[in-house]
């Protein structure tokens, strides 16, 4: 176990190519380069999570293979070792109860409880991708619909559906928003007919969302806040709206959403659809951040679990969760979707119609081990180990605080200000438009300053996203005082030093060329006149 790298078993190709070529010790620029890709290297899995993944790649059993070894580790039933993982004793999946269930819908149902686990514990499961139904697929499932209910959330059988995390599962649903349901002729030949629309979002969503006007013949409409007032605003003139997206803990504000706002939310779509049910509109719930708190008292609401007088949002919500950032499994690549909505006229739910796509697109290219960890992460994570990561980052939030203080100090007033989050892994750096110089016209010009304000000299620049990316510059919205750019703090202490010190050389250098430009070309030239006279004595008294 020693030897995997921190936060992940399958590598993306170019960080595996840097590692590789450094021996895994990344300084300077590298450093920033794997700082860049957000933390997801930076927190290993669960420890046993990593040991289901690698019992999976030796022996092809499913989880409850992994399971089973434990219990003959510690010389107990299998049944009685599943007990322990439960909602009750801090985790997010009741075992026992999981495989109960499936338990009931096997060809052994007639026989005892433990008959069946002993015959599923040897099961093999190759490594076939995941759409085949194999007993990983169907044990990774049935799992998984315990860790939705766990959140609430009415999860019933065939209502999850597992993707290539949660880009593929979001762009797969988009797909199936964007188009009627599919129908063959008499010649076999595919009638799915393109049906576009509007997404909803707010200012200040994940980047990857921009992605998919291009895609589906959609686009986005950025709203200034997320809410009840607004969403109602959009639904009174709703043209082609089909969805509206909020994630719980916003990428990248870090702020977690309240649940009189997620209510709020509800009761506007809930009384929407029930006038307009053959054409209602639907909610993407991002929660992928579950857990990841970083302040006392804030807690995750899943508004699919939320029920009206007439209607239930379950049935009009697709929540989409991934491993990648919670529980520190990014390059697993997987996620998973629930929902119980069905588009008026289809002849599949969303999640069957998903699950379709998946499959006549090629998606099934996840190894079962990848699988069989990411859902042992699920089960064997609890909250205590999570806020444990947390902790990490809410030390590395105070020490970014010191060096925003430091940089301002030396400034001489607030010239960089950073946010406050309540949960996820960054931060955003605050600029007012008011204190940088004309060259910089938006946050794209921002992060291309920082990346060569040292003419990409060895040990300077650095990376940020722009807010551009994140619709804070969204056309449709008045323009804000401030720019934005996120970096995050999953990253070692040292390296968020470093990246400070550079921030530090780029913004004094900023504040510079604001005071030159404010002084106006006499100013400038008496000032360049003064410091070569200065220069020049400095260089005789040395002589």
């Amino acid at each position: 176990m020693k030897e995997i790298v921190p936060g992940t078993l399958v590598h993306y190709n170019e960080i595996a190519r840097l590692m590789s070529k450094y021996s895994s010790k990344l300084s300077g620029n590298y450093a920033a380069i794997n700082a860049h890709i957000g933390g997801q290297f930076f927190f290993s899995p669960h420890k046993m999570a990593l040991e289901a993944h690698v019992h999976h790649t030796i022996n092809h059993t499913s989880l409850l293979g992994y399971l089973s070894s434990l219990s003959e580790k510690e010389a107990v039933s299998l049944s009685e070792l599943l007990k322990r993982y439960c909602p009750e004793n801090g985790f997010f999946i009741d075992l026992y109860k999981a495989y109960q269930d499936l338990w009931k819908k096997s060809s052994l149902k007639e026989s005892s409880f433990d008959i069946f686990l002993d015959y599923q514990k040897k099961q093999k499961v190759g490594s076939t991708g995941y759409l085949d139904y194999s007993a990983g697929q169907l044990e990774s499932l049935a799992l998984m619909k315990k860790y939705f209910q766990n959140m609430g959330i009415p999860v019933l059988d065939n209502q999850v559906v597992m993707g290539t995390g949660y880009k593929n599962l979001y762009h797969t649903l988009l797909n199936v928003l964007m188009t009627k349901d599919v129908t063959l002729d008499e010649k076999g030949r595919d009638l799915r007919k393109r049906d576009s629309g509007t997404i909803l979002v707010p200012r200040g969503h994940y980047q990857s969302l921009v992605k998919a006007p291009s895609w589906h013949n959609s686009r986005l409409k950025v709203v200034e806040r997320m809410d009840g007032e607004n969403i109602k605003k959009e639904l009174e003139d709703r043209g082609d709206i089909k969805a509206i997206y909020f994630s719980v803990v916003a990428n990248p504000s870090g702020e977690v959403m309240p649940e009189k706002q997620i209510r709020e939310i509800s009761e506007v779509v809930l009384e929407y659809n029930e006038k307009n049910s053959d054409n209602p509109v639907f909610v993407i719930a991002d929660q992928v951040y579950n857990g990841s708190i970083l302040k006392s008292g804030v807690k995750i609401f899943s508004i699919a679990s939320l029920i009206g007088e007439n209607s239930k949002m379950f049935d009009y919500t697709i929540t989409i969760v991934s491993p990648s950032k919670t529980l520190g499994y990014a390059s697993a690549r997987i996620g998973f979707a629930t929902s119980g909505a069905w588009i008026p006229g289809d002849k599949s739910s969303i999640i069957s119609r998903m699950e379709k796509a998946l499959d006549n697109e090629g998606c099934d290219g996840i190894e079962v081990s990848n699988e069989v960890g990411v859902v042992a992460a699920y089960s064997f994570s609890s909250q205590k180990w999570i806020d444990d990561n947390s902790s990490y980052i809410k030390s590395q939030l105070e020490r970014a605080r010191q060096h925003v203080t430091s940089i301002n100090n030396s400034v001489g007033y607030q010239f960089l200000e950073i946010n406050n989050p309540d949960a996820g892994w960054y931060i955003l750096s605050k600029f007012k438009r008011k204190n940088l110089p004309s060259l910089i016209k938006d946050s794209t010009d921002l992060m291309v300053f920082f990346m060569n304000y040292n003419h990409c000299a060895e040990n300077s620049g650095f990376i940020c996203r722009p807010g551009s990316q994140f619709g804070y510059e969204a056309v449709n919205l008045p323009p804000m005082d401030f720019l934005i750019l996120r970096s995050t703090l999953a990253m070692k202490s040292e390296d968020l030093d470093d990246f400070f010190r550079r921030f530090k050389e780029a913004i004094l250098k900023l504040a510079a060329l604001k005071e030159l430009e404010m002084m106006g070309p006499e100013k400038v030239e008496s000032f360049i006149m003064k410091k070569t006279a200065e220069n020049e004595l400095k260089f005789i008294l040395k002589e």
